[in-house]
């Protein structure tokens, strides 16, 4: 509730917070308020060059900035995909879009922290959360096959 303003005109959306348009809104307010990141060196400079995979680059570069980012950018994702467990108890979660090009590097540190966050954690079989093999192409392969059937 009155959180930060998401493009459907409400507030505090998981949008808001886990899309890869937050994480470069997040990378960004970060290197301004950081003029010692690294992430300014990867950006050539500027803040609008950054993009979903500034801060998980300057991380493996040893920025603490980039690695605050992902570590705050991973938690609002953990306590979405959580929430949406704890209502749907699906066996999966996939990750798609062109953040799941990260692969582990998102995977893993996600997974810990859902398993976390979801309740009754020991009475039920873990959720496994992966890439989507389709990456980026997710939606585009998807909105295909939907047109397709409708045909």
């Amino acid at each position: 509730m009155d959180g930060e303003p998401c493009a459907c005109g409400r507030r505090g959306c998981f949008e808001a917070y886990a899309s890869a348009s937050a994480l470069m809104r997040q990378t960004r307010d970060a290197m301004v308020a950081h003029p010692e990141s690294k992430m300014w060196e990867l950006c050539r400079g500027s803040a609008d060059n950054a993009d979903g995979r500034t801060a998980f680059d300057g991380m493996r570069r040893g920025d603490e900035t980039a690695k605050e980012v992902v570590e705050r950018y991973l938690n609002y994702l953990a306590e979405g995909i959580a929430n949406i467990v704890n209502v749907f108890r699906p066996q999966a979660v996939l990750i798609g879009g062109g953040i799941s090009a990260e692969g582990e590097a998102l995977t893993l540190p996600l997974q810990k922290m859902v398993d976390l966050k979801i309740l009754g954690r020991g009475r039920y079989a873990p959720v496994v959360i992966r890439a989507a093999s389709l990456g980026n192409d997710a939606g585009l392969a998807g909105a295909a096959m939907l047109a397709k059937e409708r045909k």
